[in-house]
């Protein structure tokens, strides 16, 4: 489920709270985040997007094996291009800006919701990492367009190594903030700032901020075309059952 409040007038958090499969979307799950994504950027000057416990652990994989074996291509091409990255149209959309708030952690989808925010914080007990690899999967949602914008190449080391990227390494490597005391008061202290611009400058900043940075139309399907046809493989199947069974944890 999720939380959505008003921290003033100007400032909305909306925090994801599936806290039995640690924030790990489902298509349904992102369609509902998109939607309270889309909702409180027309109700708020600035929005703040964080997780209970964990900020996002990756796409829900039980679910998404589930789907695998039950659908065709173009269904599964669907739900990762018509759910999954409903998110990050929603983000794109938005007239003002997003903040990721990342006190836990943000795995493979997580990773990517975090990074197509506007800005993001990471907190003492928040990390990043790329996950996707791990269970036979790409970035499906703009990740690695994302990841160039703000360190080009890091892609190949984040998908070789697999680390866990704290605080500290997240600052060094130009891809969040360090959030402190949290990354959540962090993030709400920079949403009061800029909501204090005025929503109209605030939303030309915005637009024009992403116009220069943001995956184009042909990235976004080819990344969800190629994710259906990983999804609907065997190889993806039987990965996830071993991940689920404990022999590895979810990263996707």
């Amino acid at each position: 489920m999720l939380h959505r409040e008003s921290v003033s007038e100007k400032v909305e958090i909306i925090t994801l709270r599936w806290p039995e499969k640690r924030n790990s979307l489902a298509p349904e799950d992102a369609r509902e985040v998109a939607k309270a994504i889309t909702d409180a950027s027309a109700a708020a000057d600035c929005v703040v997007l964080t997780g209970d416990g964990a900020f996002c652990s990756g796409g829900d994989l039980r679910r998404f094996a589930e789907i695998s074996a039950s659908v065709d291509h173009a269904t599964l091409r669907d739900h990762v291009y018509g759910d999954i990255q409903a998110m990050m149209r929603s983000i794109e959309a938005s007239p003002v800006p997003v903040i990721a708030a990342v006190d836990g952690a943000a795995v493979g989808l997580g990773l990517d919701l975090a990074l197509a925010c506007d800005m993001c914080f990471v907190g003492p007990d928040g990390w990043l990492q790329q996950g996707w690899g791990r269970a036979g999967l790409i970035a499906g949602t703009g990740g690695i367009a994302f990841l160039q914008r703000l360190h080009p190449r890091l892609i190949w080391r984040m998908l070789a190594e697999q680390e866990r990227l704290s605080a500290e390494r997240c600052a060094e490597l130009g891809l969040a903030e360090m959030g402190k005391p949290t990354a959540r008061e962090a993030a709400i202290c920079r949403a009061e700032q800029l909501a204090a611009i005025g929503r109209d400058v605030l939303s030309t900043y915005t637009v024009l901020a992403r116009a220069q940075t943001w995956p184009d139309t042909a990235h976004m399907r080819h990344s969800a075309e190629s994710q259906a046809r990983y999804i609907g493989s065997t190889q993806f199947r039987e990965l996830a059952a071993r991940i689920l069974s404990g022999q590895r944890r979810p990263t996707s």
